[in-house]
């Protein structure tokens, strides 16, 4: 009788309440074109952020949009690190701060404005 008692309660223990996580992303390209340098995204929606690392530097924001998929990241703030991929890094924000909408699947993510403009990442591990 006890382990019929006891089993229920360990697997409720294996799936309640999960960890929650970021999840981490390498940006693929932009507009279509590879992107040449290394830059990567992870999401904590429990915390309303994004932060991860530009080809050059450190960074986070605060993401504002509501409901998914619509997607918006403001106060972005990053380390002021010189690298020789400053050009690479200037396209990664310009093109992050446009992006109005998100599309998550299966080893992919999305971001897309209106216009018609996307970044594509994969994942990653943290």
């Amino acid at each position: 009788m006890r382990r019929a008692l006891i089993l229920p309660l360990l697997l409720a223990a294996c799936v309640a309440a999960p960890e929650e996580k970021p999840y981490y992303w390498r940006l693929v390209s932009i507009d279509g074109v590879p992107f040449p340098a290394n830059a990567t995204l992870a999401i904590d929606g429990d915390k309303a952020r994004a932060f991860g690392q530009a080809p050059c530097n450190a960074w986070s924001g605060e993401i504002v949009s509501t409901p998914f998929p619509a997607w918006a990241i403001r106060n972005v703030v990053a380390t002021e690190m010189a690298c020789d991929d400053l050009a690479a890094e200037a396209a990664f924000f310009a093109a992050m701060a446009a992006m109005t909408h998100s599309a998550v699947g299966i080893g992919h993510l999305e971001l897309v404005d209106q216009k018609g403009r996307e970044m594509k990442f994969v994942p990653v591990a943290p």
